[in-house]
């Protein structure tokens, strides 16, 4: 069928909410057709008459612009608007078409056959000869999910690629064998390249959301001159064929401005707006207060403090910001679990016993609260330990909750205290995973928590913003719908 060690002093500064105020192996494919980017006409230039910029305020810090290494929300969704997948979701999250101009898919549902656009070319940059981009060529597309089963990477990518015949065995030898020259395995033998704008992609056993998940930010499609020609590789100069480029990075401040080499002729709905600002703030107090100050346009995902103030238990604004400010409940939720560290030397008697009495009704965050505590022994004279310790986290849904645990468990006979690293060490008591409810459904997080969270998605904007869309994508700002009346938006600095 064809398819067309910190304190945890730091939550506990006061919520003053405001509403007026990131092995080598063989690559199997070498030749690249690099064939540059032809010069549009003259007429074929679309002519703007207005210049459009939408300022976006989000609370996930963007740090890496590497398909491979986006973890959280925020950054995913710039990333989607730099890079373009094989597939993409529409706003119900079924997929459909991007670089792949069609698919195939044989009837027992093993093999797909991918025919690419080769219409679109990647953005000019100097990771190209002359700094010109080159048109996508179908080896791009193994190239980098090869590319994702390497030991130097997450496994994010990997994780939703391994029922492709082969690329388990060529992950698990990418990152056990350490020594190249021991490495038996040189590509993944279920992606092949037929031709220029042909490949095959074999499964082991059908999978019903195989193309759904080719549309994760995870596995969006760059070339490989952009990770071998650059010092930094794709983690500060993404070079993809997306709608926009990165016009510049600061310290909580990126920038997007209209990809201006785009010359693919049979791309539609192109968005209308010019430069995409967005702005990452440490807390929601400073979010809220931008937003109420008017420097900021649209919130794509509420915080669970401002959730709760503004809007009631059905997702609807309150009566008293109806006027100010519009609300698009989304088809979507962050999903945020805690778990407690099996492998931790600290005794955990005082720590579980005491997560063993929270109910549901401790707990004041807007979402659906499951909590599986009922496995924990319960020792009441166990003596605590003077800190627990927490693996660090930026997920403001998690900072939230364990600012709560803060006071309902530890205080005053203990204290939770951040580690300074990300990673789970010995001396660490919990830690936390963030998923969203879309690839959740592909890849799920492990059971084994006692605290899991689902937080609906809610995106806030000013009157002046229309077109916002309702949708079951997490990670998709859909722009061409979007329009921003002139004179309402900060001025570019």
């Amino acid at each position: 069928m064809t398819l067309t060690t910190r304190t945890f002093l730091y939550f506990l500064l006061p919520f003053a909410f405001i509403l007026h105020s990131c092995g080598t192996t063989t690559d199997t494919v070498e030749v690249v057709d690099t064939t540059p980017r032809a010069e549009r006409a003259e007429e074929e230039v679309d002519e703007e008459d207005e210049f459009y910029e939408l300022h976006i305020g989000v609370i996930d810090p963007v740090t890496n612009f590497d398909p491979l290494y986006a973890r959280n929300l925020s950054t995913q969704r710039v990333l989607m608007l730099l890079y373009d997948g094989l597939m993409k979701l529409d706003s119900n999250g079924d997929p459909q078409p991007a670089l792949a101009r069609e698919v195939d898919v044989s009837d027992d549902g093993h093999v797909y056959t991918f025919t690419i656009n080769r219409d679109i070319f990647y953005r000019d940059s100097r990771v190209f000869t002359a700094g010109v981009g080159r048109r996508i060529h179908a080896s791009d597309v193994k190239w980098a999910f090869e590319r994702a089963a390497r030991a130097a990477h997450p496994p994010l990518a990997a994780e939703l690629l391994m029922d492709i015949r082969g690329y388990e065995n060529y992950y698990l030898e990418q990152r056990n064998i350490y020594d190249p020259e021991r490495r038996v395995l040189q590509e993944v033998s279920g992606i092949r390249v037929v031709d220029e704008q042909t490949v095959r992609i074999e499964l082991n056993n059908p999978d019903p959301d195989f193309l759904a998940k080719l549309a994760s930010p995870n596995l969006l499609i760059y070339p490989r001159e952009a990770v071998r020609n650059s010092e930094d590789g794709l983690a500060k100069r993404p070079v993809g064929t997306g709608h926009y480029e990165l016009n510049r990075m600061e310290e909580n401040r990126v920038i997007l401005v209209k990809n201006q080499s785009e010359n693919s002729l049979d791309r539609e709905n192109r968005p209308v707006i010019n430069r995409l600002e967005f702005r990452y703030f440490n807390n929601e107090e400073e979010l809220y207060q931008a937003f109420t100050d008017g420097d900021l346009d649209w919130i794509p995902e509420l915080g669970p403090l401002a959730s709760s103030r503004l809007t009631n238990e059905s997702y609807e604004l309150r009566p008293d910001y109806r006027d100010s400010y519009s609300l698009s409940p989304q088809n979507s939720e962050r999903i945020t679990a805690f778990y407690l560290n099996r492998r931790a030397v600290v005794n955990h008697d005082w720590l579980r016993t005491r997560i063993g009495y929270l109910t549901r009704e401790d707990l004041s965050i807007r979402g659906e609260i499951n909590l599986n505590n009922e496995r924990f022994m319960l020792v009441d004279d166990a003596e605590p330990e003077a800190e627990y310790f927490i693996a660090y986290t930026e997920n403001f849904v998690a900072e939230n909750i364990l600012t709560q645990l803060q006071n309902l468990i530890f205080q005053p006979d203990s204290e939770l205290v951040f580690f300074d690293i990300r990673v789970v060490t010995r001396r660490t008591s919990i830690y936390t995973e963030l998923t969203d409810s879309m690839r959740q459904k592909w890849y799920p997080i492990s059971g084994d928590y006692w605290l899991r969270v689902d937080t609906k998605i809610l995106s806030l904007y000013k009157p002046h913003v229309t077109g916002i869309q309702t949708s079951a994508v997490p990670w998709n700002l859909y722009l061409p719908e979007i329009r921003v009346r002139n004179g309402e938006t900060v001025s570019i600095q």
